[in-house]
């Protein structure tokens, strides 16, 4: 099971996308790049998702997939 360091309500900044370059390229069509501030929402452990907001739009991302993601946490909700 994947550990999420992050809290609901927090924002914080994508530092690298790890993965294969087919997963780096649809995170790239959804926005998600290096240096992309997204809010974390909540995310019930039972969905096995993130949900995560940025740039107006809500987006969920499977819990193994966003371990994929480094961030740094910028905003201590």
């Amino acid at each position: 099971m994947v550990k999420l360091t992050i809290k609901e309500g927090q924002q914080a900044i994508i530092e690298d996308i790890g993965g294969t370059k087919d997963y780096q390229l649809f995170l790239l069509s959804l926005g998600l790049i290096k240096g992309t501030v997204f809010t974390f929402n909540y995310s019930p452990q039972f969905t096995k998702l993130v949900n995560i907001s940025l740039g107006g739009k809500m987006i969920a991302l499977r819990t193994k997939e966003f371990a994929l993601i480094s961030y740094k946490i910028i905003d201590h909700a």
